[in-house]
C-alpha cells in the first residue's frame, strides 16, 4: 500500500495544480456560494467536485441541524444502484466519527485501501474490474473528505470514488479536494443558517397568521354579539336598541322620517286560545311579512310583545298614506297559517312624521327619537280606541230594537 499512499498524499513533495483545474475549481466554487438553500448548495458541491476533480462519483452526507445525532445522505452522484442503496439514508454521528478514525490520512482526507464495514455506516462497493496497473483504483478503495466546522463539529463528509482514468489521482487532486472541503463547510453552514432563518420566518408567519385569525375570530364574535344585542331573538328583526340608534342617526342627519307604531289586534286572545307556541309563530310570520313588504325601510323592529315599529327615511307627511297602505296590506293579506290553523291578523297603526332639516324639533337626537316613538305609540292607541269605539257602536246598532216596530 506504500506506493498508493505516496501517490495519494504526494510524499511531501511540492504540489503544482494545473491551471485548467484551478479555473474549474474557481467556477465550481462560485456556483456553490451562489446556491440558495441547503439542498441546492449540496447539489452544487457534488457537481463541483465531479466537474473539477478526476472523481466521477461522489456522496455528500450532512447534519441538517447543529450537533444533530444523525447525518443524512443528501446527494449521490453515481450509478443507479448507488442511489438506491445510499440516498436518503442516515448515519449516526458517533459511527461516522469512528469510521473516520480508521482511515489513512491523506492530508486532511481519509483513505481506506480495503473494505471495512463500520456498524451504522452504509457502504456501497461498486462491481467492476480494475486496471491491471500498479496505481489502479480498486473497487474496495474509499476516499473521504471530512467536513469540520470552525468549532470542530463534524457537519458532513464527501465520499469520492471511481476516478475517470481508473487510476489513483495525482496529489494535486487531493489539494483541490481539501480546498473544496474548506469552502463546502462555509457554504453548508451559510445554507444551514439560511434555512434556519427561513424556518423561523415561516414560524413567525404562521404565528402572525394565527394571531390575525384569532383577532378576526374575536372581531367576528364581537360583531355577532353586537348584532345579537341589536336583534330580536324571536323574529330576527331589529330590537329597541338598534331602532333607537338608527332613528337617532337619521335625526342627527336632519333626514325626514316617518315612524309607525304597530300593535297586533287581539293577540292575547290568540295566546290564550292556541298557546304561546302559536303566538310566537304568529309574531315570526308577521315580522317576516313586514320585513319583505317594507324592505326599503330603514328599520323594521319588534320592541316587545306584539308591538312592531317601522322607520322609513325620506318619507314626509304627504307620503304617509302610501306607507300606511303598505302596512295595512302586510297585515291584511293572506291569513297566518300554522299547521291546521288559519288566523286573520290585523293591527292598529300610529304614524308620526319628522320633517327633518332646520324645521326639526329642538332637543338632542335621543330626546327627539323618544318623543317620536312616544307620539307614534299614542297615535296607535288612539287608533285602536277609535276602532274599538266604532265596533261597539255597530254592535249596539245591531241589538237596538227598530224604532218603528
Amino acid at each position: 500500500m506504500g506506493e498508493q499512499a505516496d501517490a495519494g498524499a504526494g510524499a511531501g513533495a511540492e504540489v503544482r495544480i494545473p491551471r485548467p483545474a484551478l479555473v474549474g475549481v474557481q467556477r465550481a466554487l462560485i456556483a456553490v456560494h451562489a446556491a440558495v438553500g441547503l439542498r441546492a448548495t449540496l447539489q452544487a458541491i457534488s457537481e463541483g467536485v465531479t466537474g473539477s476533480t478526476p472523481f466521477a462519483e461522489v456522496t455528500v452526507t450532512t447534519a441538517r441541524e447543529p450537533d444533530a445525532a444523525d447525518l443524512h445522505v443528501e446527494v449521490v452522484v453515481g450509478p443507479p444502484e448507488a442511489l438506491a442503496q445510499l440516498l436518503g439514508t442516515t448515519c449516526p454521528r458517533a459511527a461516522l466519527i469512528e469510521h473516520l478514525t480508521g482511515g489513512e490520512p491523506w492530508g486532511a482526507l481519509r483513505f481506506w485501501s480495503h473494505f471495512g464495514q463500520t456498524e451504522g455506516v452504509i457502504m456501497f462497493v461498486p462491481d467492476y474490474e480494475p486496471l491491471d496497473v500498479p496505481d489502479a483504483w480498486r473497487p474496495e478503495f474509499e476516499l473521504m473528505a471530512p467536513l469540520y466546522g470552525p468549532d470542530g463539529e463534524l457537519i458532513g463528509t464527501m465520499s469520492l470514488d471511481r476516478p475517470r482514468d481508473g487510476r489513483i489521482p495525482p496529489p494535486w487532486a487531493n489539494e483541490i479536494l481539501e480546498l473544496f472541503a474548506e469552502q463546502a463547510v462555509i457554504a453548508i453552514l451559510n445554507a444551514r443558517r439560511h434555512e434556519q432563518a427561513l424556518r423561523r420566518m415561516r414560524s413567525l408567519e404562521r404565528e402572525k397568521a394565527a394571531l390575525h385569525a384569532a383577532v378576526a375570530a374575536q372581531y367576528a364574535r364581537e360583531t355577532d354579539l353586537r348584532d345579537e344585542a341589536r336583534r330580536d331573538p324571536l323574529t330576527g328583526l331589529a330590537n329597541r336598541v338598534q331602532l333607537q340608534e338608527r332613528l337617532e342617526e337619521l335625526l342627527t342627519a336632519q333626514i325626514p322620517v316617518a315612524v309607525v307604531f304597530c300593535d297586533l289586534d287581539h293577540f292575547k286572545r290568540i295566546n290564550d286560545t292556541h298557546g304561546h307556541g302559536v303566538g310566537d309563530e304568529v309574531l315570526r310570520i308577521t315580522g317576516a311579512r313586514l320585513a319583505r313588504r317594507l324592505a326599503d325601510a330603514d328599520v323594521v323592529a319588534r320592541i316587545g310583545g306584539d308591538e312592531f315599529v317601522v322607520v322609513a327615511a325620506g318619507v314626509r307627511q304627504q307620503d304617509a298614506p302610501g306607507l300606511l297602505r303598505r302596512l295595512d296590506e302586510a297585515f291584511a293579506g293572506d291569513p297566518v297559517r300554522i299547521g291546521d290553523l288559519s288566523l286573520h291578523v290585523s293591527s292598529s297603526l300610529g304614524l308620526v312624521c319628522e320633517p327633518g332639516g332646520a324645521a326639526g324639533r329642538p332637543g338632542s337626537a335621543a330626546q327627539r327619537a323618544e318623543e317620536l316613538l312616544s307620539s307614534a305609540d299614542r297615535e296607535m292607541y288612539a287608533h285602536k280606541r277609535s276602532r274599538a269605539g266604532v265596533r261597539r257602536l255597530l254592535q249596539l246598532a245591531e241589538i237596538q230594537p227598530d224604532a218603528g216596530a
